[in-house]
Formats: structure tokens, C-alpha cells, sequence
């Protein structure tokens, strides 16, 4: 059953004349009468009477007289909800942000977007890289924030926001505020504060950096967030790894840890092919341009070449 040929009977049923209903329809009376004919066939049996100079509708013609005309109905709204959703100045924002990117990287772009665009839409979402992707790729976020690394699925476009160094976090009256900078070996004895996901980067470069168990800490407590982990060293129940871009509030202290390599990088990713609404293109094109560096360069491409 096609759309044109209920849109042919429901036309005709109204004019109960062929010749008129085929003008009404633009098109010829023999591909009306061969569209009606198709459909009797698909049918079972005779929708219209045709008479020598009168056409009604059959039993079988009025029964399905109603579930045509919402079909007919029904077909007519999805076509106007298409044009007004392909129209549409505004869409839904869902961005990702893996585990350790902060979302204070996004407010100076979220202030823009919200000025040109009253009608913002937006969710925001943390976790592993793993999950991050696997929504992308499932068309449940748009965008997301990671951390650079040879996993990254192949089907994603990524481009470098920033580079940041790795910093200890802790609070004033810990011993490390007499150091300029901390090495991988001043860990050792330390109460390690980390996200209890074992995906979050900063859970593996802590894991890294101890391999060997030169440095290793003497005890480890988890969180869920960065927010509860930054509440346990201002208790000073430990310290804590973070990137360098994470806000943190006065007495805590931080200085930088100096292990190879020293700096990781943060990329914004997408799915390659994949058509972004309007508010969703225009935040990855606000990232873009944002000057993250201290030398104002535009980030470029990595990887998969932009669409």
C-alpha cells in the first residue's frame, strides 16, 4: 500500500467523480483509475461502485474510508514535523566529558552559546571513554571531551583542544608545599585520593607512574566524583593527580608532577558522517575557534579529516 494511492482514495471517496479526482490529485485519470485498481487488488475486493454516471463508495470502500484518512492524516503531520525539525534554529545539546576533564573547560563557550542560542537544550554527561564513545556512536551524545589515546574508535573525528601538565593536589599544611615541584618517587607513603572507575586517566597515569612499586603509595580511597575526592583532601584525608586545567578552591595547594610524558591532551571528538543539529554544530565550531593556547593558534584536526 503506497501513500499516493490512499491519498487517491481518500480523494476520490470525497468527489465520488474520477475525472475530477485525478485533477484534484495532478495527475492523469488512467494512472488514478490504475492506482485505485492496484489497490482493490491489495484489498481483497471493490472499494467504489463505478456506475455510468455516478461512482459511490462499496461496503468494503466505506469501511476503510476512516483508517485512511488518518493515515493519510498521519503521513501529512510526520511531513510537516520533518520540515519544522529540519528548519529549526535550535536542537538538543548532549556533550560528553570523560572522567577528569573538568567542565569548567566548557563555560566560557556554554556563556557564547547561550547568548546565541535563548533556547538552549543541554546535557551533560561524565564518565570512561569507553561509555563516552559507545553513546557517540549510538547517537546518545553528540559530542564528547577525552583524553587523547591510541583507543580511540576509528568512526570518530577529533580535533586537540589543549595540552595540560599532570599536578598534585593537596592541602596546606602538607609537606609538599616546600617543594617546587613533585617527582614520581615523592608519592611513596602518600594516601592516594582517585575516581574508584579504573578507566579514569588519571587512575591510570597514577597507576603508571607507580609501576615497579618505587613509589608506591602506602594507601589508596575512591570516589565517585572529583567533586567528593577534592572534599577528601581538604579533609586532608590524602592528595590527589589532576590536569592542570582543574579549579580548585583556597587553602588547597598544587604543584606539578614531573614524569614522562609530562603532558596528555584533550580532544574534542564527534562521529565522522554524522550530520550534527544546529546547536550541536555550532558548539563544536565555537571549540574550534577558541584560542586554548597562550599562542592563540585555532586546534586542527587530528586523525580523521573534518567533514
Amino acid at each position: 500500500m503506497e501513500l499516493n494511492q490512499i491519498k487517491y482514495f481518500v480523494t476520490l471517496a470525497g468527489l465520488l467523480h474520477f475525472t475530477k479526482a485525478a485533477e484534484a490529485c495532478h495527475v492523469s485519470q488512467p494512472a488514478l483509475t490504475k492506482a485505485i485498481q492496484k489497490l482493490e487488488d491489495e484489498l481483497g475486493g471493490p472499494l467504489f461502485h463505478r456506475e455510468r454516471s455516478r461512482t459511490r463508495l462499496t461496503d468494503l470502500g466505506r469501511l476503510m474510508l476512516v483508517p485512511m484518512e488518518r493515515m493519510l492524516t498521519a503521513a501529512r503531520d510526520a511531513k510537516l514535523q520533518a520540515d519544522t525539525f529540519r528548519k529549526r534554529e535550535a536542537s538538543p545539546l548532549r556533550v560528553g566529558l570523560e572522567y577528569s576533564v573538568p567542565t569548567s573547560v566548557l563555560t566560557p563557550v556554554l556563556a557564547t552559546l547561550r547568548w546565541r542560542t535563548p533556547e538552549l537544550e543541554l546535557s551533560l554527561r561524565h564518565g570512561s571513554q569507553t561509555d563516552l564513545c559507545e553513546r557517540m556512536l549510538a547517537g546518545d551524545l553528540d559530542v564528547a571531551l577525552l583524553v587523547e589515546s591510541e583507543d580511540l574508535h576509528e568512526r570518530l573525528h577529533r580535533w586537540e583542544m589543549f595540552a595540560e601538565h599532570y599536578v598534585v593536589i593537596f592541602p596546606p599544611e602538607h609537606r609538599f608545599r616546600d617543594l617546587d615541584v613533585v617527582h614520581a618517587s615523592d608519592l611513596a607513603e602518600e594516601c592516594l585520593l582517585l575516581n574508584e572507575d579504573k578507566d579514569c586517566p588519571v587512575r591510570r597515569f597514577a597507576d603508571e607512574i607507580c609501576v615497579g612499586g618505587a613509589s608506591r603509595p602506602r594507601r589508596r580511597h575512591y570516589a565517585t566524583s572529583q567533586e567528593q575526592i577534592l572534599e577528601m583532601v581538604q579533609a586532608s584525608l590524602g592528595i590527589t593527580l589532576a590536569g592542570e586545567r582543574l579549579r580548585t578552591a583556597s587553602p588547597l595547594l598544587r604543584r606539578t608532577i614531573t614524569v614522562h610524558p609530562h603532558q596528555r591532551h584533550v580532544v574534542l571528538a564527534s562521529v565522522a558522517g554524522r550530520q550534527l543539529g544546529p546547536t550541536p554544530a555550532l558548539f563544536l565550531k565555537l571549540m574550534r575557534a577558541r584560542a586554548w593556547s597562550t599562542d592563540k593558534t585555532t586546534p586542527a584536526p587530528i586523525g580523521a579529516a573534518a567533514a
